[in-house]
């Protein structure tokens, strides 16, 4: 490990860089709550250096088109329901595009490969300071801490990693190892440990012999040597134990189990397969009816060997496909899905022994509840939702319970927190051209209301309380009209309609505060350099919006400062922050007065006003 540097707050400003630096390398992980980025690329002409992943049908965000059945023509819900022989595409999972890791304080960070600064924010006094980190200062994460404001940014030239710390007003950096081809973070809830990894799914185009197997895992705390590991072929997720003595990473060979604190120094110990055997049914009774209880139809989907055993398929043996595996949040459990197989698979990660959940049809979607005591697959060849009881599920895989939504197709699930009102899951489809959001109360006897968006559905976010959430729309503009993408606030918690708003510009970005009461959302058009930012009011469905001078490039929340920001696309480097106080604000007098930084490079200045 490299020595520590420390600076003051007298530490040098950012210098003079080349054209499109600071803001081309903004990103994911500001040490604010809610920093918010889209993994996609927003625009050509674009050098930001990051590696960046269309997701497939994301493109009809940017270019403004509208979800299509599979011969191209647009689905209601009743064309989709009644087209049961013509195979719907996968759903689409894109909200991770809009959104990044979530931490709280009052500090925003900005990366800057060329020069090799990351500059710091201080969202409550606008003071912007420098620090050096290594050779390419590319991909930031926050990092939890007790008492500071903490980040740790990978540079990717020079391989390394430098560890970011303001305590009490001293900036200091710290390197740690890295891999030559890391562009992704994982960091335990405690901050303890970190991660750099490669997420296969972000690199679009790679030969099969690139495995991107190497990780680096770093004890932050300095007890623990760092350690260079392998782990299985290209991995796509990381997560950790709820003790923090293992970490998972999931990977097309299964799940590489890495012990953190077993031994001298961290290794990885075992490899759990993603699937396991499906006894076949024999006659047993279909699922129908609103709720039923965990019976088997006898078709289940699958391969079968010589004795009569199915086997979910999965992408342990060789495919490209990427499996959606989630996992409970003390690290007991976790559940795989593949497309196209019958089965969800249950895996105790103490020692990897698996369960086959049998299923009536290939589940299209997977979602871990918030608190890990169940977790909900949807049937969308059944317009249906089945609960899987957490830890039930694993000892008695029939135990689960099918909700059938009648009338409807769901193909995604998003399961709300559980609050003093309740909780919700969120269903829809974004695999037909359908306007339409079910939302399903979770109790004993579950109940159902559909909300009609007058658009189709692309990425739902709901927020911390469960009374609201932003979803974003696929659109196909209507020429004149000077729409080009679309967003609504929807109530969940009360039988209200939704508020959907156009925008002359599709929505690339998506940050919603701690309190539940702010939402903001980026839009960028860069053909007709059309920029800004919308801020959705909550409960009252207000919308207040400000024309941006610059492409936007990343929103967040800094919630230490109750203000929101957005991060754009400037030579000289500019981000605009807005107050989200909550005293004598409305659409006419609103208290969300916007504050603009430009020119990092040149000694920062604020502009008060509309964030020109």
């Amino acid at each position: 490990m490299a020595g520590t540097k420390a600076k003051s707050r007298e530490a040098r400003r950012c210098q003079v860089g080349p054209l499109r630096t600071w803001a081309s390398c903004l990103r994911a992980g500001a040490a604010a709550a809610g920093m918010v980025v889209a993994a996609i690329s927003c625009g050509s002409g674009s050098d930001s250096g990051f590696a960046t992943s269309a997701p497939a049908g994301a493109d009809n965000l940017g270019n403004g088109g509208g979800v299509s059945g599979p011969s191209g023509q647009d689905f209601s819900a009743e064309d989709a329901a009644s087209a049961a022989p013509v195979a719907l595409p996968p759903e689409m999972k894109v909200e991770s595009n809009y959104q990044s890791p979530v931490a709280t304080g009052n500090v925003v960070w900005i990366a800057n490969p060329t020069s090799g600064l990351v500059a710091y924010i201080d969202a409550t006094t606008f003071d912007v300071e420098t620090v050096e980190a290594g050779n390419g200062p590319t991909y930031l994460a926050a990092v939890p801490d007790p008492t500071d404001d903490v980040a740790i940014v990978l540079n990717v030239l020079s391989q390394d990693a430098t560890l970011l710390r303001d305590h009490a007003g001293t900036l200091s950096a710290k390197t740690f190892p890295s891999t030559s081809d890391a562009n992704s973070w994982g960091i335990s809830t405690s901050g303890r440990w970190a991660i750099a990894w490669t997420n296969s799914t972000l690199i679009t185009t790679t030969d099969p012999t690139q495995g991107f197997q190497d990780i680096a895992v770093l004890d932050l705390s300095g007890a623990r040597p760092p350690q260079t590991l392998s782990v299985g072929y290209r991995p796509s997720q990381v997560a950790f134990s709820g003790d923090e003595t293992r970490a998972f990473a999931v990977t097309q060979d299964g799940i590489s189990v890495v012990d953190l604190l077993g031994g001298s120094q961290p290794s990885v110990v075992a490899n759990f397969p993603l699937n396991a055997p499906v006894a076949a049914s024999t006659g047993a009774t279909p699922v129908d009816g609103s709720a039923s209880d965990g019976s088997l139809d006898a078709s289940v989907k699958g391969p079968v060997d010589d004795a009569g055993t199915t086997f979910a398929e999965d992408a342990s043996s060789g495919s490209s496909a990427t499996p959606d595996v989630s996992f409970t949040p003390d690290g007991s459990y976790a559940l795989v899905r593949t497309d196209g197989a019958s089965a969800i698979t249950v895996i105790s990660l103490a020692d990897g022994t698996a369960t086959a959940v049998p299923l009536s049809s290939p589940p299209t979607d997977l979602d871990m509840s918030p608190d890990g005591t169940f977790a909900l697959a949807v049937l969308r060849d059944d317009s249906a939702v089945v609960t899987l009881p957490i830890p039930g599920i694993f000892s008695d895989p029939t135990s689960f319970t099918t909700t059938t939504i009648t009338g409807e197709v769901v193909g995604r699930a998003i399961v709300t927190p559980k609050t003093s009102t309740g909780q919700f899951a969120l269903l829809f489809t974004t695999a037909a051209a359908i306007d339409r959001l079910t939302v399903l109360t979770l109790q004993t006897t579950p109940t159902y209301r559909t909300i009609v968006l007058h658009a189709p559905v692309l990425a739902v976010f709901p927020t911390a309380d469960a009374q609201n959430a932003i979803v974003l729309h696929s659109i196909t503009p209507t020429p004149g009209t000077g729409v080009e993408g679309a967003f609504s606030i929807v109530p969940i918690g009360a039988d209200l309609p939704a508020k959907i708003v156009g925008v002359p510009a599709p929505p690339t970005a998506v940050a919603l505060s701690p309190t539940s009461d702010h939402a903001l959302i980026s839009i960028r058009d860069d053909t007709k350099n059309t920029y800004g930012l919308y801020i959705g009011l909550m409960p009252s469905l207000e919308v207040v919006n400000y024309t941006l001078a610059s492409p936007p490039i990343a929103v967040g929340i800094a919630a230490g400062a109750s203000r929101g920001y957005v991060a754009q696309d400037y030579t000289e480097g500019r981000i605009t922050f807005v107050d989200l106080g909550t005293e004598d604000c409305d659409a006419q007098s609103p208290c969300e007065q916007a504050r603009t930084i430009t020119g990092f490079d040149l000694g920062a200045r604020i502009v008060t006003g509309s964030g020109q």
